[in-house]
């Protein structure tokens, strides 16, 4: 659990990374997780956004989690399902498995992480993502994707 943490928070510390290499971690509780490092996908004003995909091997359960920084507001931890407006017709709702606010670097943090479900990975392996939306302070808070809005589509076709 604390590797996954570091790795979602790597984002924010302005490390790069290679986008496409594909980690794995042998947890000691016998689980094998796929994953690729956090990328900044919203850039805004109010918030930073990044994502970052992960697949259980023993169970082939693929999750999604996302980190923000706020930026104008003191940090809040998510709360409820995230949504995902694709470049389709149907938007996701995706189930988060937690939610927390983390300390780095002196700054506090939001990660969450989501489930996907077979209809979810169908969708990001053909769309690319337009806006990401997840509760902050009881309201929502929608981010248009400035960049990788691709990112799932490449990360899904190697895990």
């Amino acid at each position: 659990m604390k590797k996954l943490l570091f790795l979602t928070l790597l984002l924010i510390s302005n490390v790069s990374f290679s986008q496409n290499e594909i980690k794995t971690v042998n947890r000691p509780d016998g689980v094998t997780l796929k994953y690729f490092n956090p990328v900044p996908v919203a850039i805004a004003n109010s918030h930073e956004a990044g994502l970052s995909l992960y697949k259980n091997i023993n169970t082939k359960q693929y999750f999604l989690t996302v980190t923000v920084l706020f930026k104008q507001k003191s940090p809040t931890e998510l709360s409820g399902n995230l949504l995902i407006q694709t470049t389709g017709t149907k938007g996701l709702s995706l189930a988060p498995v937690w939610h927390k606010l983390i300390d780095m670097n002196g700054r506090n943090v939001a990660t969450s992480m989501y489930v996907l479900t077979n209809r979810d990975i169908t969708e990001l392996k053909t769309r690319p993502i337009k806006l990401i939306s997840f509760n902050a302070y009881d309201q929502p808070v929608g981010l248009n994707l400035t960049k990788n809005k691709d990112l799932l589509i490449k990360e899904l076709s190697k895990l």
